[in-house]
């Protein structure tokens, strides 16, 4: 895997929980304007068997199937996203500290080079040059990790 596209993942991961929360707003939102009932009337009273306007049953019908799939689609990549989120962090985990304190002050924290620096005891340039050794070392591990480098979103974001 190229260091850009590990950068690329790392700059995913950092905004993986927004992505997640959207998503899940939006699951709200669909599931309270899904009814998979439809009209039913419960009010007791009989009703005739009236079959209504084929063209607003048949809107209603797409809709509902719009929405149904909507919803599937936003709950698996929900499932995704965590699955994303705990892998990423998974192979994070597993650097050096060294590398760690890198990547993380770098694309997680967003800290500049020359705190990095000093929190390592090390120069900005020899930081920069630890900071390449680490994406490539995370980048094998993100490679090898099935979920991560079989995901789509992983992909779409790569893209």
């Amino acid at each position: 895997m190229k260091n850009s596209e590990v950068e690329a993942i790392l700059k995913f991961y950092k905004w993986i929980d927004l992505d997640i929360k959207v998503a899940s707003e939006w699951l709200e939102q669909y599931e309270a304007g899904y009814n998979p009932l439809g009209a039913v009337e419960y009010d007791g009273m009989p009703h005739g068997n009236k079959l209504g306007d084929s063209t607003a049953l048949l809107a209603m019908k797409l809709a509902e199937t719009d929405t149904r799939e909507r919803v599937e689609t936003l709950k698996s990549r929900i499932e995704e996203l965590k699955k994303l989120r705990t892998q990423i962090f998974k192979e994070i985990s597993s650097l050096s500290a060294l590398h760690k304190v890198i990547i993380c002050g770098l694309y997680l924290q967003g800290k500049k080079w020359d705190q990095i620096g000093e929190e390592i005891g090390y120069s900005v340039r020899h930081a920069k040059n630890i900071r390449c050794e680490a994406l490539k070392v995370l980048g094998e591990k993100l490679a090898r990790n099935r979920i991560v480098s079989r995901s789509k979103i992983i992909k779409e974001n790569l893209q």
